[in-house]
C-alpha cells in the first residue's frame, strides 16, 4: 500500500475521543486528506518521500490539534515508525504543548494495542514506544537547549504566535541526521510578511517543502459567506456555523475587534494586536519620489538616540510636501548578530542604502554630527526634536565640531507625544507621508503598538511593539514639531551650541 494510503487508514482508524460523536473512528474532511497526500504520496525512483517540509494554513477552529496528533503517532507507533526514532511536538508554551500531549494519549488509551506497548511519562510530557524505542516528546517554543536533537517527525503547532524561530531552526537543522525526517505545520497565517512562517509560505516552489494555503480573498466583506468557506474548510462539518456567523457580526460592529477576526477566522495576514498603523494606510503612502526635489525645503526633525550598539535613527518631515525622508545608523559588526536575532535582512538594506554602517560595534557618534551637518547644509531644517537621554555626548560633538543647529528638547511622556502621535496619524491617513518605499521603515510601522493614558493621550511604547520601530519614533517626533511649529531655539553658550 502506498505511504499515503497507510497514513490515511491509520488516522481513520484513530477514535474520536471527546464531542458528541466520542467513540467513532475519525473522518477526514477533503482538505485534510489533501494534506497528507500532499506530504506523502510524490515519492522518487526508490519510493522514498520527497516532502520534507509541509505546513497547513488554516483560519482557527479547523480540527489542527487531532490531525497534528495523528500524523505523529503514525510515525511514532504507526505505519511510518523508524527504529529510534525521535518525534517532537512542539508549541507555543507549555499549556498548548500539553494540549497537543493529551490529544496523543487520549489516542493511545482509547486503542488498546496502542496502550499495551507505550510507556507513558505524563510529568515530562513524554510517550516511549517499547517495541521500536521511539520517543515522543512536547516541547516549548522558547526552548533553549534542542540543538542536540534528531527528530525523525516533528510537529509545530500555531508557529505564527512563536516570537523566535530558535526552536524550528533546531529541529529543522537537526533533521539531517536523519535519512527520511519530516516536519509538520499547522497555523493561521502570521501577521506580517517577515514572520518565518510567511517566507514559508511565500516561498518559491520546491519539491521538498508543501504548502496548503486557506485564506479568505484580501478585500472581502466580514459577512461573505463564500469568504467564510475559503479559509474554513471545516465550516458547517465540526465547525458551527451559527457561531462564526456571531462572531463575523461582532466584527462588523467592533473596528477593533474586526483584525482579530480577518487574522484568526479569515487567515487573513493582517495585524490582530490592533496595532497603530495598518499596512495598508502606509502602503498608501509608498509612490517614490527624488530624494534631491527636497533641497531647500522646509522640513522638521527628530532624532531618536540609541544606545551604543542599537539603531539610531533621524527622521526629517517635510509638511508642506508630505514627504518624510529617515536615516538609520547601525555599527557594522554588529549586523550579523541583528539579522540572527531580529530575523530581518539589515545587511540587504544597508547594501541598499536604507541603512548606514558605522564602523566597529558600537555607534559613531561622529558619523551621525556629520549626517547632522549635511542635513543643516541641504535643507531648511526649522528645528529638530531630541530625546535627552544619551544626547549629551553628541551635543558635546556637535558644539565642538560648530555645527549650529535649532535643537527642541522632547520629553517622551504622553503630554509630549499625545498631540505628536495625533499628527503623525492624520499624515498618514491623508497621504502626506510619502515615505519612498522604505523597506526597513515599512518594517517598524507595521511594529508600533501605542498605550494610551486614562485621559485618552496616546504615545508609541517599545516595550509593548513586536519590534524596532526607532525610525517611526523619530517620525512621530518630527511630525509634532512641525505641529506646534513654535520655532526651536538654538542654546548658545561658549560655543556655536550650548546643550
Amino acid at each position: 500500500m502506498p505511504p499515503a494510503e497507510q497514513v490515511l487508514a491509520f488516522l481513520r482508524s484513530l477514535p474520536i475521543v471527546s464531542g458528541l460523536k466520542a467513540g467513532e473512528t475519525m473522518e477526514l474532511l477533503d482538505f485534510q486528506e489533501q494534506f497528507v497526500r500532499g506530504i506523502y504520496s510524490d515519492v522518487d525512483d526508490l519510493g522514498r518521500r520527497r516532502v520534507r517540509l509541509a505546513a497547513l494554513s488554516v483560519a482557527r477552529g479547523n480540527g489542527k490539534s487531532a490531525i497534528l496528533a495523528g500524523l505523529s503517532l503514525a510515525h511514532l507507533l504507526g505505519p511510518m515508525t523508524e527504529p529510534y526514532g525521535e518525534c517532537y511536538a512542539a508549541a507555543l508554551d507549555r499549556e498548548q504543548a500539553g494540549v497537543l500531549y493529551r490529544m496523543a494519549r487520549a489516542y493511545i488509551e482509547a486503542v488498546p494495542w496502542m496502550a499495551a506497548r507505550v510507556n507513558i511519562k505524563d510529568w515530562h510530557k513524554e510517550i516511549i514506544d517499547e517495541e521500536s524505542q521511539s520517543i515522543w516528546r512536547a516541547l516549548t517554543s522558547d526552548a533553549r537547549k534542542a540543538h542536540g536533537l534528531a527528530p525523525s517527525f516533528w510537529i509545530a503547532d500555531e508557529v505564527a504566535q512563536w516570537r523566535s524561530r530558535e526552536l524550528w531552526d533546531n529541529l529543522a537543522t537537526g533533521m539531517g541526521k536523519r535519512a527520511s525526517a519530516l516536519g509538520v505545520t499547522i497555523s493561521t497565517q502570521a501577521a506580517d510578511d517577515l514572520h518565518f512562517f510567511s517566507e514559508m509560505l511565500d516561498a518559491e516552489p520546491n519539491p521538498t517543502v508543501y504548502v496548503q494555503l486557506h485564506t479568505a480573498p484580501k478585500d472581502c466583506a466580514l459577512d461573505d459567506s463564500a469568504a467564510w468557506q475559503a479559509a474554513n474548510p471545516a465550516l458547517g462539518a465540526f465547525l458551527n456555523e451559527e457561531q462564526f456567523a456571531d462572531a463575523a457580526s461582532r466584527a462588523m460592529r467592533s473596528p477593533s475587534f474586526a483584525p482579530s477576526f480577518r487574522l484568526l477566522n479569515l487567515n487573513q495576514r493582517i495585524a490582530a494586536e490592533g496595532r497603530f498603523i495598518e499596512q495598508a494606510d502606509w502602503d498608501a503612502n509608498g509612490e517614490p519620489f527624488d530624494v534631491h526635489e527636497l533641497e531647500g525645503k522646509r522640513c522638521y526633525g527628530g532624532l531618536d538616540l540609541s544606545s551604543t550598539r542599537d539603531l539610531t535613527s533621524l527622521a526629517l518631515y517635510f509638511p508642506d510636501e508630505g514627504k518624510l525622508l529617515v536615516w538609520h545608523w547601525v555599527p557594522n559588526d554588529t549586523i550579523g548578530e541583528r539579522v540572527e536575532r531580529d530575523r530581518v535582512p539589515y545587511d540587504r538594506w544597508a547594501d541598499a542604502g536604507w541603512m548606514e554602517r558605522t564602523p566597529g560595534r558600537a555607534t559613531d557618534r561622529v558619523a551621525i554630527a556629520r549626517q547632522l551637518a549635511e542635513i543643516r547644509q541641504a535643507y531648511d531644517v526649522q528645528g529638530i526634536a531630541y530625546d535627552r537621554w544619551r544626547f549629551e555626548d553628541l551635543g558635546k560633538l556637535l558644539s565642538d565640531e560648530g555645527i549650529d543647529l535649532p535643537m527642541t528638547p522632547f520629553i517622551p511622556g504622553f503630554k509630549s507625544y499625545a498631540s505628536a502621535v495625533d499628527a503623525f496619524e492624520r499624515a498618514v491617513l491623508n497621504r502626506q507621508m510619502q515615505h519612498n518605499e522604505n523597506p526597513l521603515l515599512r518594517w517598524q510601522a507595521g511594529n508600533v503598538i501605542v498605550e494610551t493614558d486614562p485621559t485618552g493621550n496616546r504615545k508609541p511604547t517599545k516595550a509593548k511593539s513586536l519590534d524596532r520601530i526607532d525610525g517611526i519614533v523619530a517620525a512621530i517626533m518630527a511630525c509634532g514639531l512641525a505641529a506646534t511649529d513654535e520655532g526651536p531655539k538654538v542654546y548658545q553658550g561658549d560655543g556655536p551650541m550650548w546643550i
